[in-house]
């Protein structure tokens, strides 16, 4: 039986102690040039003000909403990785769209790279799981195919409802 740690893994392959959400934030805001300061200078802190919200100083946490501006300002979606992972579930963002995706002529491609991202997946997991044994390098491996898989699906539901939905001709449904 191979048991898979959900709460200590993330999905590329690092094993992560303490809080999720706060290594997320870490991430984020030592990613721009400059690191925590040129993140500090962004959000309207100090550097030390910062810090002391990263790490928690005195009880200071960063706000939803600074959380939510670094991740745009930076982005990346560390932060919404985080939060979904803690709710047990998997952030996946959306596709981009552009003329083509528009015009619906992508649709198709995506199938095309969602049944392939599919086969890569199933050969991983059957080369993984040959030995009876999963390491965690391999299960990071098989997230992030997994991960790769779903993204695709979930364009393919997205540009199709874009294209043919209720709101093709650009407004946004009032439902």
């Amino acid at each position: 039986m191979i048991v898979v740690d959900l709460e200590n893994q993330d999905r590329s392959g690092f094993v992560m102690n303490g809080n999720v959400i706060n290594h997320a934030l870490r991430e984020m805001a030592k990613s721009p040039n400059g690191g925590y300061a040129t993140s500090a200078a962004m959000l309207g802190l100090s550097l030390a003000a910062l810090e002391n919200r990263l790490y928690e100083v005195k009880g200071q946490q960063m706000s939803i909403e600074q959380a939510m501006l670094l991740q745009k300002m930076t982005e990346r979606c560390d932060f919404a990785e985080a939060v979904a992972m803690q709710s047990g579930g998997v952030f996946v963002p959306l596709p981009e769209l552009d003329a083509a995706a528009l015009a619906g002529e992508d649709i198709l491609l995506c199938f095309a790279r969602a049944v392939e991202k599919l086969g890569t997946l199933s050969q991983q997991w059957q080369a993984v799981t040959d030995d009876g044994r999963v390491s965690r390098e391999e299960n990071a491996a098989i997230f992030r195919a997994a991960y790769a898989s779903v993204r695709e699906v979930l364009g393919i539901a997205v540009l199709t409802e874009r294209v043919f939905g209720d709101f093709a001709d650009g407004f946004e449904k009032s439902e």
